[in-house]
């Protein structure tokens, strides 16, 4: 009976020991998918870092007309002599207008306080724009 009960014994630490050693290179495992996982995020980080810097070069406004002007396109920059400002007049310039509806309200303060304030119309002053002429 006591050879019986160590053999159940052995083989019973047996199959322990076997069931930790294998969890064991599991998580071992799951650490070197972890490792990989984070080289190849590094690595698409830094790609998608120069790809977007190639995108924006490609897209820049000094690479386009790079490319316009090596062309032998008949495309060609403005001067300051091809620039024209005109200055357009607003009729109502200077006269502030208010909307009818705030005008005719009686004011009420309880309620004044409840209620939106009216918007006012106001003139803009307009700036000059500038208009490109070709030749």
């Amino acid at each position: 009976m006591r050879l019986s009960n160590s053999l159940k014994c052995m083989s019973f630490v047996t199959a322990l020991a076997l069931i930790y050693i294998h969890m064991q290179m599991q998580i071992i495992d799951l650490a070197y998918q972890g490792k990989r996982k984070e080289k190849n995020i590094t690595k698409l980080t830094e790609k998608n870092g120069t790809v977007s810097y190639n995108i924006l070069t490609l897209k820049s406004s000094n690479n386009l007309g790079r490319k316009l002007l090596a062309e032998n396109s008949d495309l060609q920059f403005r001067d300051k002599g091809d620039v024209v400002e005109l200055v357009a007049v607003d009729p109502d310039a200077g006269q502030p207008r208010v909307l009818a509806a705030s005008q005719s309200r009686s004011t009420n303060p309880i309620l004044s306080f409840f209620s939106r304030p009216e918007a006012e119309a106001r003139a803009q002053e307009r700036k000059p724009f500038r208009l490109w002429l070709q030749r």
